[in-house]
């Protein structure tokens, strides 16, 4: 029983963590932790942002 548990409190925090990685990338937030000054555009989500602006 206490493996049910473990697995669904493991699984919960793993949901949560993909639904805010997926809202952030909604947002227009950079994965890389920086902001997309500091990476020079390596970033996917610096690469698409630049795009839009172009």
């Amino acid at each position: 029983m206490a493996d049910w548990i473990i697995g669904i409190i493991i699984a919960a925090a793993v949901t949560a963590v993909v639904a805010k990685k997926v809202k952030d990338i909604k947002a227009g937030k950079s994965g890389c932790g920086c902001g997309c000054s500091g990476c020079g555009g390596s970033c996917p989500g610096c690469v698409s942002s630049e795009e839009k602006t172009h």
